[in-house]
């Protein structure tokens, strides 16, 4: 019995090196020595049993100029398989998906059978897989569903995965957070509302900064949340956004820096620049649609926005402002300053009293915001006044005051 098992292993292990073999001697055949050369070079590493390195190598290969669709599917089928189970199974998941993936993007499989791939897998091997790998799988199956589209069965699946992620510990590998809010930004951003996608793929920029998947990727997406930004309603907080490096890449872009000086333009809670920019920016705004349907709820929000900012520049003790001053700094009727107050308390962002009496309005509190420098150093000017006039105080006291004895 011992004989029979060591001559099915070495059977086994010779088909493992065949294909190897084969695959180096085609690629040499048509010319592409370096494909031979990676080919060779992962069978020797099989040999010397360097699991580690030959995961890295094989992760290395797909994610390479080489690892054509064409290549990996049977590279998947004939070598991979024979020794994943010797893998770490978060790397092996992350190289099931990118081969699967790869392969049904590029039309040589179908995203039905792309699916199938991943739930057998889950379904047969998850006990293996342990939790953060079977996540990895399950939202590139998601993410997948969503190409169909698949709403109501994806929603459960992110819901079902929330819990999972929850509970995993801190020293969990950042790629399964990575997939799972890739996974829910994709479904945000078919389903909607616009605010629950601009959240959703904030998470996804700290998990993923320096590494989306490709340049089209992370325009795409810096786009995206631009707009969900601008047009989502409870989003008054624009400097979580400026503050997030994927906004080099509007600015770089020639079809949408327009957009990242928008984005400037709310975070700076400039109404005069925006009714400049609508002006001036016609074209590029057209080309939005979600900008369009939303264009009276933007001039609401600028003007929220403006209000909150010119809270945040007036002195604590002086926030008593007469509805004159406020129609002036935000651009706004005298009659709609009362509305505006109240739709700010109403959302949260500010609180206070309206004196109708003296058409004047009180405020004791203004929603905190992500600051960028130059409101950093309006800050510290309003602190360095408070400490000179502390100071002032208690020279005051100390002249007026006779010493004890």
């Amino acid at each position: 019995e011992r004989t029979v098992k060591q001559n099915n292993y070495k059977s086994v292990q010779n088909k493992r090196m065949e294909f190897i073999g084969t695959a180096a001697a085609e690629a040499r055949g048509r010319g592409l020595e370096m494909l031979a050369v990676e080919y060779e070079e992962m069978g020797e590493l099989y040999n010397r049993k360097l699991w580690h390195e030959l995961t890295m190598k094989a992760v290395s290969f797909v994610g390479s100029d080489l690892g054509h669709a064409e290549n990996c599917l049977p590279f998947l089928d004939n070598f991979v398989s024979k020794f994943e189970a010797r893998m770490n199974q978060l790397r092996y998941a992350e190289l099931l998906c990118a081969i699967v993936v790869n392969a049904a993007r590029a039309n040589f499989l179908k995203i039905e059978d792309a699916i199938v791939i991943l739930d057998l897998v889950l379904e047969n091997k998850k006990s293996r897989l342990g939790t953060e790998a079977s996540i990895v799988v399950d939202m590139e199956a998601v993410l997948l569903r969503l190409l169909i589209p698949e709403i109501s069965s994806t929603k459960k699946k992110l819901e079902e995965t929330k819990i999972a992620i929850d509970s995993l510990t801190g020293t969990t590998d950042t790629t399964v957070f990575e997939s799972y809010y890739r996974a829910s930004a994709a479904y945000y951003k078919i389903a909607g509302p616009p605010e629950a996608f601009y959240r959703t793929a904030l998470a996804l920029l700290s998990y993923s900064v320096g590494h989306l998947r490709t340049q089209e990727e992370t325009e795409t997406l810096a786009v995206d949340v631009a707009l969900a930004a601008l047009t989502g309603d409870g989003v008054y907080n624009f400097g979580e956004v400026i503050a997030t490096p994927i906004l080099k890449n509007l600015d770089s872009s020639a079809n949408f820096s327009w957009l990242a000086q928008l984005l400037r333009i709310f975070h700076q809670s400039d109404v005069s620049a925006f009714v400049s920019f609508c002006e001036t920016h016609q074209e590029q705004f057209a080309s939005q649609p979600a900008l369009v349907a939303r264009l009276d709820f933007l001039k609401e929000k600028i003007a929220l926005l403006a209000l909150m900012n010119l809270l945040f520049q007036t002195p604590s003790h002086a926030r008593t402002l007469p509805f004159q001053l406020i129609a002036i700094r935000l651009q706004l009727p005298l009659d709609a300053v009362e509305w505006l107050a109240m739709r700010a308390m109403a959302l949260g962002l500010v609180r206070g009293k309206i004196d109708q009496v003296n058409a004047t309005i009180h405020f004791d509190w203004v929603q905190p915001r992500v600051l960028d420098h130059s409101q950093i150093n309006h800050l510290i000017l309003q602190l360095d006044a408070v400490s000179d006039k502390s100071k002032s105080a208690f020279s005051l006291l100390a002249d007026h005051t006779v010493d004890l004895i």
